[in-house]
């Protein structure tokens, strides 16, 4: 089974993790080029809120984010230095933040967060099977006129 890996430093800061989402995204596109687009596109959203999470609530501290491509499993782990673990709570309609974990439940295949020595991994994994681009068999069960 071929393994890829890469791991990168993340500044806290907004445009740090908007800089960070986009190598590790680039990364993965390099690894996977037979993977449907759409399938990738949730996958990077995801690695977005983790990313923002971080610098939204860890703070200036030190993070990184670490993609892993084992067979058809991606797994991205965000870590950072708060001990602190992502929790759901109620949100206000019009509140601007709040939703990040929804978004992430409902586009990873499995997702989680560990307690460390020095901090937290928030991580969300995907299946990233290949899926052929057209129908391997006809939608007719005859031939049309």
């Amino acid at each position: 089974m071929e393994v890829h890996e890469v791991t990168l430093p993340v500044t806290g800061t907004p445009e740090g993790a908007a800089r960070a989402r986009r190598t590790v995204m680039d990364e993965v596109h390099g690894w996977r080029r037979d993977a449907v687009t759409d399938d990738l596109h949730g996958a990077e959203s995801v690695a977005g809120e983790l990313l923002a999470n971080a610098v939204r609530h860890a703070g200036a501290g030190t993070a990184s984010i670490t993609a892993r491509l084992r067979g058809d499993r991606l797994r991205f782990e965000v870590r950072d230095q708060s001990s602190a673990v992502p929790r759901n709570h109620a949100v206000h309609p019009d509140a601007e933040h709040g939703r990040g974990l929804l978004i992430i439940a409902a586009l990873a295949d499995d997702h989680g967060a560990e307690q460390g020595s020095s901090g937290k991994t928030c991580w969300a994994e995907f299946d990233v099977a290949a899926h052929p681009a057209h129908p391997t068999t006809s939608a007719f069960p005859q031939p049309l006129d």
